[in-house]
């Protein structure tokens, strides 16, 4: 390239990305409303239904209702993260215009405050039109250390971005290394990093207090999935790829995680992708371990665990397939 036209190029190229963080993080986070956020309702099928209603006319498809028979089957229920909160209508409150006795709302604070006051909003809001009040109890409230129920998704960015840099660093010092070595190297920083994150996290500050060694074990797989991906990446397709890989990882994966908010409250599709996505599936992991006692993790590790997978084959791929795939990469290019 012309010296003359290198400056134009790099102001492209840091246009190009500037246009995918804030394309990516507002569109995700500008306008924050409910999509089918689950509520377990203890109530028949037919109270529900019309409650449901009722709802969706204020809100159309903002909560998912469920009937539950028993209330003690739905607090079990949101402990294992089936359901976001628990409803108990007082007699006669399924439905606009009853009477009776209080009503009961059951949430977890710990699924965030944006989730906490949305819910509480709506559910006041079915008391008033039905004539009881609501009574709001908080069956997994956030510690004070984590006031804000931020520490899950800053914990994950912590570590997301600092596993790209170890792929970098490991790739310029031991340029030569092979892919045993590699591999090795790999896992030893990511037992490394995430133990250190993991101490700073429960022990340092006490913003996810409760499981240390579970936190250092989902840093060290959150960091390897990474790292490992990062580094085949760089491998096989070079830093392009590796730009590619870190793009996806964190202008992108961080707001189709919903951050702090919550997935179910940024556009649906975009949530989509962020499920199958590290940053996503880090968050869920530590903040069902740290808060809902390891209920409902097995998703987000599989997640995981396929990213780790995918970084270990890509990393082990043979040096001659790589260099049969960068010749036939310039053969292509030289005939066109």
């Amino acid at each position: 390239m012309h010296e003359k036209g290198k400056p134009i190029a790099v102001m492209v190229a840091v246009s190009l990305i500037g246009l995918i963080f804030a394309g990516s993080f507002l569109g995700a986070l500008h306008h924050l409303e409910p999509h089918g956020v689950p509520v377990a309702v203890v109530a028949p099928d037919a109270a529900v239904d019309r409650l449901g209603t009722v709802m969706d006319q204020k809100a159309d498809g903002a909560f998912d209702l469920t009937a539950y028979g028993d209330e003690q089957k739905a607090r079990d229920a949101l402990l294992e993260r089936e359901v976001d909160a628990v409803f108990v209508p007082g007699q006669g409150g399924a439905q606009p215009g009853g009477q009776g006795g209080g009503a009961k709302l059951v949430l977890a604070g710990a699924n965030g405050k944006i989730e906490q006051a949305a819910l509480t909003t709506a559910f006041q809001g079915v008391g008033q039109a039905t004539g009881q009040p609501v009574t709001v109890e908080d069956v997994r409230p956030l510690p004070a250390d984590d006031n804000n129920g931020v520490s899950a998704i800053f914990f994950v960015i912590t570590t997301v971005i600092p596993a790209v840099i170890l792929a970098v660093m490991l790739a310029v010092a031991v340029p030569k290394a092979g892919a045993a070595q590699r591999m090795g190297l790999l896992a030893a920083g990511s037992v490394a990093l995430g133990g250190v994150n993991a101490w700073v996290a429960a022990g340092l500050t006490g913003a996810l207090a409760g499981a240390p060694l579970e936190l250092w074990g989902l840093g060290s797989l959150l960091v390897f999935a990474v790292a490992s991906f990062a580094a085949g990446a760089l491998r096989v397709g070079g830093p392009p790829a590796l730009a590619l890989t870190a793009l996806v990882l964190i202008p992108i994966g961080v707001p189709a995680s919903g951050g702090p908010i919550g997935p179910q409250f940024i556009p649906q599709w975009f949530a989509a992708i962020g499920d199958w996505l590290p940053v996503a599936a880090a968050i869920d992991a530590v903040r069902n371990t740290v808060y809902f006692d390891g209920n409902a993790i097995g998703a987000p590790l599989l997640v995981l665990a396929v990213w780790a997978v995918a970084g270990t084959v890509l990393v082990l791929v043979p040096a001659k397939a790589r260099q049969w795939k960068h010749g036939a990469a310039t053969e292509a290019a030289a005939s066109s």
